[in-house]
């Protein structure tokens, strides 16, 4: 029983989410789909839209309870509305050899998920805590988060206040009827892997099938890499629960933001592809909820954005879908706005922080900022002041490490590289604009992000940090590279 009710509790999120995703999204005869691919959609866009109802309750003053009633009432509405429209899936751009894999994958990084109760050190403090502060107090607007320091005048409540409450909406959602469980809140949490190539063959499945199926091939052999040193310890990590911050599998966010800026994307270019309304209001959904998930995302939502408005100086340009996508990504994302203006940033306040005397002093030669607590905490010697290496020069080391590193990472990004080339054969295509000024854009924001971070970046690096960010791109690429195997097999076979 100890274990069935944490259990039950995660599955009914798990089935409230698809419920409601099923029901978000429009009929098969407008916008067909596999049986893959409407779970996984269904299940992120229902997600991401109780994400967005959680904050706006919370927003209003209104408990944990009330979004929790909302979402059970539209979960049951949405099973008689979906009963209503009954269609046929449309036929699995894979084989069956294929489908298992992806299975598989799926299945596998699911359970490395739940192996362990919660144990990196962002997914206890920063979110965990969190979600414990929704679940027995119904709201993030109380002291345990807005407060600055303690009782004593010693510390901080709670690291980084001005975090997202994504994560923690879902963990306190897992747990609310059967009481917090450190490895059970996690289950919603394991399904991000398994989702992610279903979601890229959503989004390519007006092009070729053998694009379809390499991309999302591809994208199913990711998961490995969550893990960031597993080219170096093997399954050291994997196995040893910790706080090293190795793992982005589990109660993290990294991969949250990762699936639902995917989702957005595949949403963003069927409905441009189709000129469908709903498909574009269900991805504006998505990015706000992905801003909901760590505060990178509200910088990718801005980059989404501007990525739009760049693409449209050439031909095709969707403009009544990009309007539709714009102003529901910006509605649902206020609620957000509105609760985190009413939390003190602290050191996480990358809008001041991003500045352009800020950017021009470390690009032009600004020393790395020397902290002596982290180079004690990482066990590195003192540095010499008269050797203080410059802010940019570590900085891009570490991200041609990253775009190199042939063990992990360096393969996307000469995928990437070459997609990103074959652009300009494809000026004609907006969608194939869109997703490259993403992936250029959300590489050149992290670069500046961390060109100006407060935090000394070697401590940094050794967290797992730049491929902690670059992972939220991968979505994008592979959407990218799936736009690029499609021109190319039109090339060879006009």
């Amino acid at each position: 029983m100890e274990i069935m009710l944490p259990l039950l509790n995660a599955l009914l999120f798990i089935a409230v989410s698809v419920s409601i995703g099923r029901a978000m999204l429009p009929a098969q005869n407008v916008i067909a789909r596999s049986r893959g691919e409407e779970f996984a959609v269904a299940y992120t866009l229902g997600l991401a839209a109780i994400v967005v109802l959680c904050n706006l309750v919370f927003l209003v003053g209104l408990h944990l309870t009330v979004a929790v009633g909302i979402s059970l009432a539209l979960a049951s509405y949405a099973l008689y509305y979906q009963r209503q429209r009954r269609a046929e899936f449309a036929p699995s751009p894979f084989t069956r050899a294929t489908t298992y894999i992806l299975l598989a994958v799926g299945l596998l990084s699911l359970i490395a998920t739940v192996a362990y109760p919660i144990n990196e050190f962002d997914a206890i403090y920063h979110w965990a805590y969190r979600g414990k502060v929704l679940l027995f107090n119904g709201t993030p607007l109380n002291e345990a988060i807005t407060g600055i320091v303690s009782n004593d005048n010693f510390g901080r409540v709670v690291t980084h206040p001005n975090y997202p409450l994504g994560v923690p909406i879902i963990e306190a959602y897992s747990s609310y009827f059967s009481g917090w469980s450190e490895r059970w809140v996690q289950l919603p949490l394991g399904l991000w892997a398994a989702c992610m190539p279903w979601l890229v063959a959503f989004g390519l499945r007006n092009l070729s099938s053998n694009a379809i199926r390499l991309a999302a091939v591809a994208t199913a052999a990711t998961p490995i890499l969550y893990v960031t040193n597993f080219t170096e310890n093997g399954f050291a990590d994997l196995l040893n629960a910790g706080t090293s911050s190795s793992m982005m599998l589990g109660g993290g966010s990294d991969l949250a933001v990762m699936c639902l800026l995917t989702l957005s994307a595949a949403l963003f270019l069927r409905a441009t592809h189709s000129n469908c309304k709903r498909l574009a209001i269900a991805a504006g959904v998505a990015l706000a909820a992905t801003a909901a998930m760590k505060n990178e995302g509200l910088a990718l939502l801005g980059v989404c954005m501007i990525a739009c408005v760049v693409a449209l100086f050439l031909e095709n340009r969707p403009t009544r879908t990009i309007g539709f996508f714009a102003a529901s990504a910006i509605i649902c994302v206020s609620p957000w706005l509105g609760i985190r203006a009413q939390i003190p940033a602290i050191d996480e306040n990358y809008s001041e922080q991003l500045t352009l005397e800020n950017v021009i002093h470390f690009a032009g030669g600004g020393n790395e900022l020397i902290e002596k607590s982290p180079l004690a905490m990482s066990g590195r010697q003192q540095i010499d002041e008269a050797d203080i290496p410059t802010r940019r020069s570590l900085v891009s080391a570490a991200f041609v490490d990253e775009f190199f590193d042939m063990r992990s990472w360096g393969l996307l990004w000469v995928l990437a590289a070459i997609s990103i080339g074959l652009m300009f054969m494809n000026l004609e295509s907006f969608n194939y604009r869109w997703l490259t000024l993403v992936v250029c854009g959300g590489v050149l924001l992290y670069f500046l992000i961390l060109l100006v971070t407060p935090w000394n970046f070697p401590s940094l690096r050794d967290k797992g940090i730049p491929e902690r960010l670059l992972v939220h791109l991968v979505g994008p690429i592979m959407l990218l590279v799936g736009h690029a195997l499609s021109s190319v097999e039109r090339k060879l076979n006009p």
